[in-house]
């Protein structure tokens, strides 16, 4: 279903879609985004660590992470795995949590990982955010931190 605006037209959903051409190989970036020691050195923006990140990696399976400020505060989102096809793409769903522990707004990812030659093309896409703030907020937030995924990514491969 396509949310309305005021004056009655159709309102596409709000999205987020980000691309960058990593210096690696596309079976190390898809491991990079499912492995928990990898994914806490680079999940959240660019100021902020992942203290705890948990994955079950299979269709149905759910995940939940932990991005702390510097300040010491706690973000919690979690969500469950839709699609998995090692190495091209990584579908699951994305919600914050409240103070409660309860899902908060739930969105959808897809990453897409396509093979160019020596590099690979990763492709973000994140639907359904709730409003205008969210969805500049966390495109910035998604930017940085896949400045620090693409960093460690090359850094990774370059090591072997």
């Amino acid at each position: 279903m396509t949310p309305a605006t005021k004056g009655g037209g159709v309102r596409p959903p709000r999205e987020i879609v980000l691309t960058r051409e990593i210096a690696a190989p596309r079976a190390l970036l898809f491991r990079l985004w499912t492995e928990p020691q990898h994914l806490m050195r680079w999940w959240g923006p660019q100021n902020m660590t992942a203290p705890s990140v948990s994955v079950d990696l299979k269709e149905g399976g759910v995940w939940r992470h932990c991005i702390l400020t510097p300040e010491g505060k706690e973000y919690w989102s979690h969500g469950r795995y839709l699609e998995i096809v090692p190495p091209e793409r990584l579908v699951f769903t994305f919600a914050w949590e409240n103070q409660e522990g309860r899902p908060e707004h739930p969105m959808q990812v897809t990453v897409e990982f396509h093979e160019l030659g020596e590099k690979t093309r990763l492709v973000f896409r994140k639907v359904e955010l709730p409003d205008d703030t969210e969805l500049r907020l966390q495109t910035g937030g998604w930017e940085q931190a896949l400045d620090k995924y693409v960093a460690y990514a090359e850094a990774t491969s370059r090591e072997g």
